[in-house]
């Protein structure tokens, strides 16, 4: 930084520190402008406005050229012998985010080098190809402790994600459900069960929520994939009226086929249990023919469209009806 920079009171935004100033040296003009606000009060106020200023934008000047060189200064670090742990320790931060910086730093300067190579430049800046491949190897090799470091961070709690989601077989209100949230880490990926649960042929049932620990993948198809407990919510509707222990143990059964006919009639089928799964597709398909038949058939502009629909009604009972049949004899002809 030349005099003109040095004197006080010409700084005011970060761009006006030219480009290459040494730190030690933006660190002197800043100090000069803080000690001369906390020794200097005969000042005009437009000085004192100036110092102020000064320690801001010489400040920031700082933190962008620090930030800049961060990249560089954990490829030093490496070469020079620390290990993953020490770099992240260092910078106060994950060894996640720190292999993130060396990456940036590394392709930025590949790129700067290869661009001074196409302008044939007297001197080539950046990292040629082997030394961008060398710092690349320490960018796989951190991925790599970050995704054990990761594990090892999951092995530690997994015990208590389990305690804490177990405790808790059915929420049934917002206020359950933000209890157990608060125990279990805002990062945890969250799914909704596609189909509800219910317990066949209980007559009367109420609906609950039941939370349960499932397996999920990010970083899917990267050097990074790792597995990860997720949460999950069903909805469940379990024996009305029953004893707590009673409901929760219905809750928590993963034996439980779907509440719809639909899904309910999938379940069956793909489980061999042809006859109550054909009496599903039976109902599924009256429900159908009663949408086609009386509810779409209320919507159409002329009464010869709807009585085609209504045709197409009864075909689809007439089926329902046969699939129903059906499933009375399809056990004793398989045996």
């Amino acid at each position: 930084m030349t005099d003109q920079h040095t004197s006080e009171n010409t700084v005011r935004r970060p761009r006006d520190v030219p480009a290459g100033t040494p730190l030690t040296v933006l660190a002197q003009h800043r100090a000069e402008a803080g000690a001369r606000l906390h020794t200097e009060h005969d000042r005009d106020q437009d000085a004192v406005v100036g110092d102020a200023l000064t320690q801001l934008a010489v400040g920031e000047a700082i933190r962008r050229a620090v930030r800049t060189e961060r990249g560089g200064m954990v490829a030093q670090a490496l070469r020079l012998g620390a290990t993953w742990d020490q770099v992240a320790a260092a910078l106060d931060t994950t060894v996640l985010a720190a292999v993130d910086d060396l990456r940036v730093w590394a392709e930025g300067q590949r790129t700067l080098y290869h661009q001074h190579l196409a302008q044939n430049a007297d001197v080539l800046v950046g990292l040629d190809e082997e030394t961008y491949d060398a710092v690349m190897r320490w960018v796989a090799f951190g991925l790599g402790w970050s995704a054990d470091e990761a594990r090892d961070a999951r092995a530690k709690q997994a015990p208590r994600l389990r305690a804490a989601v177990a405790a808790a077989p059915m929420v049934d209100t917002v206020g359950e459900l933000r209890a157990l949230l608060e125990q279990l880490p805002e990062e945890m990926p969250l799914s909704l069960d596609d189909h509800h649960r219910a317990l066949p042929g209980e007559p009367d049932q109420v609906h609950t929520i039941h939370p349960r620990l499932v397996a999920t993948v990010s970083g899917l198809t990267t050097e990074a994939e790792t597995t990860q407990p997720g949460l999950m919510l069903t909805q469940v509707y379990v024996p009305f009226p029953a004893e707590d222990e009673e409901q929760a143990a219905v809750a928590t059964r993963d034996d439980l086929p779907a509440y719809g006919e639909l899904p309910r009639a999938a379940y069956h089928l793909e489980r061999g249990e042809l006859r109550p799964g054909l009496k599903d597709v039976a109902e599924v398909l009256a429900e159908l023919a009663h949408l086609v038949g009386e509810v779409a058939a209320d919507f159409t502009e002329h009464d010869e469209d709807g009585s085609q629909l209504k045709v197409e009604a009864k075909r689809i009972s007439h089926a329902a009806e046969r699939v129903g049949k059906l499933a009375d004899t399809v056990d004793e002809v398989a045996e």
